[in-house]
């Protein structure tokens, strides 16, 4: 059976920091910047944003469920979580095998399916009846939702015991699955993780006004031996199916376009406020149009499972930096809510964080990232009232204006590491894709029936 790009492994979902921050230094970098002022307070954060629609919020930030904290190793487990996503990604696009880090051994098993990445945007969504509600990683990613379960596979069945799982025959809605000629589903992945479960269809409840029924999704069974998923329960699949996936009429887009119209808009949130996801027509009331939108493109390659653009330039400060049309295939961007960091070509990934250099020269210089993701790097401990130098993605029809904390990411709490928030793809021939740390703070309305992408100023 082939894989599809949301059936994910198990136990995966690794921890992951705060990516809001306060920026804390004494020089301006000059024009086209926003001043921030240090932040003194020792007090500790509360949470905020808005408590309509369905709820997002940052696993690491006050408003997480878990209550985590941050800490410089989870910095680093990020950035080598969304170092395989994307090489996941890329494999399934360009049909490659091999996706490890350097020095692991890798599998003869072929890779098709998405890994979870750092999961940091989190939802609950209610399963069943009565409601069992679920925190679930939100991914545009992947299109079939999920969730671990404990199915009853012989009699007796299972008594509940674990609150994190799924327990269908605890549901008097719960009904199996019309998914011929099977339902069951296993994979092996490159590091020997296994994930498997089975289709089941319950009522699923979206926020605070929609409940779902018959609603199938994957019931996924944790792994033994390599343990659970950490601290979100699933995924909620919003990405695209096409009509050559195996299980295309079980995303949620198809699953629900009556009700929705194939429209949603979400706004991610920094990791000290919660932000929101919004359906159909409360979508477009949520998320207004702002006058302009760039167009979602058909990659037929890729079997239509990302949100494709045209990306056109970036600006830094006061440097445009053009992408080349012959280096990004058309179209050959990605809007991705699992990948956490913006993967650009090399060219002009040199050319924006040389320009970054240029404008941190008066700090002293920090090491890169553990992994070698993030180069550019800033020691900027004790320094008071520093400008960021405001950012701007280019697309077709569409300009965006970056948050503040959207350019650089803090892998540390003492300042001592500030990096430039971008990388270079690793093979020129690979993807561009927008990640989660630069769509912070931003409505992103996804169209699906007119195929157009509408960006504007978030309320989260």
């Amino acid at each position: 059976m082939t894989g599809s790009s949301a059936l994910m492994a198990i136990g995966h979902i690794l921890m992951c920091y705060t990516l809001f921050f306060s920026f804390h230094a004494n020089k301006a970098f000059g024009y086209g910047a926003t001043v921030v002022e240090s932040n003194k307070s020792h007090a500790p954060p509360s949470c905020s944003g808005t408590t309509t629609g369905l709820r997002v919020v940052h696993k690491y930030g006050p408003c997480s469920p878990s209550g985590l904290k941050k800490t410089s190793a989870v910095a680093s487990q990020i950035l080598v979580q969304d170092k395989l996503r994307v090489r996941a990604m890329n494999s399934r696009l360009h049909n490659r095998r091999t996706i490890g880090l350097e020095g692991e051994g890798t599998t003869d098993t072929y890779l098709q399916n998405d890994l979870p990445g750092a999961g940091n945007f989190l939802v609950s969504v209610g399963f069943g009846t009565p409601l069992q509600s679920f925190n679930l990683a939100l991914d545009t990613g992947s299109y079939v939702t999920w969730v671990q379960c404990e199915p009853c596979t012989e009699s007796p069945c299972p008594q509940q015991q674990n609150a994190s799982l799924y327990y269908p025959s605890f549901s008097s809605t719960y009904s199996n699955a019309p998914c011929s000629p099977w339902c069951n589903y296993t994979q092996t992945y490159m590091d020997e993780s296994k994930s498997g479960g089975v289709f089941v269809l319950d009522t699923v409840s979206i926020g605070q006004d929609y409940q779902i029924p018959e609603f199938i999704f994957l019931c996924a069974v944790p792994d033994k031996e390599t343990g659970d998923f950490g601290e979100a329960d699933g995924i909620l699949g919003l990405g695209l199916a096409s009509s050559r996936d195996e299980f295309a009429t079980y995303s949620l887009a198809t699953q629900t376009a009556n009700l929705f119209g194939r429209v949603f808009c979400h706004c991610l949130p920094s990791s000290s406020n919660s932000g929101y996801v919004y359906f159909g027509e409360k979508a477009r009331e949520q998320c207004p149009f702002s006058g302009t939108y760039t167009r979602l493109l058909r990659n037929p390659a890729s079997g239509a499972n990302y949100y494709f653009v045209n990306l056109i330039a970036i600006t830094l400060g006061q440097k445009k930096v053009e992408v080349p049309s012959g280096i990004l295939s058309s179209p050959g961007t990605i809007i991705d809510s699992g990948t956490v960091i913006t993967h650009l070509p090399s060219s002009v990934y040199s050319e924006l964080s040389q320009e970054f250099d240029r404008l941190m020269s008066e700090f002293p210089p920090a090491n890169p990232s553990d992994d070698g993701v993030l180069k550019a790097c800033y020691n900027l401990v004790d320094q008071d009232n520093l400008a960021i130098p405001e950012m701007v993605l280019h697309f077709e029809n569409l300009d965006v204006n970056l948050d503040q904390t959207a350019v650089t990411w803090k892998g540390n709490d003492d300042m001592s590491q500030v990096c430039f928030a971008f990388a270079a793809k690793e093979n020129e021939g690979d993807v561009t894709i927008i990640g989660n740390h630069q769509q912070q703070k931003l409505n992103m309305l996804f169209n699906i029936p007119d195929q157009r992408l509408e960006v504007g100023p978030g309320k989260c």
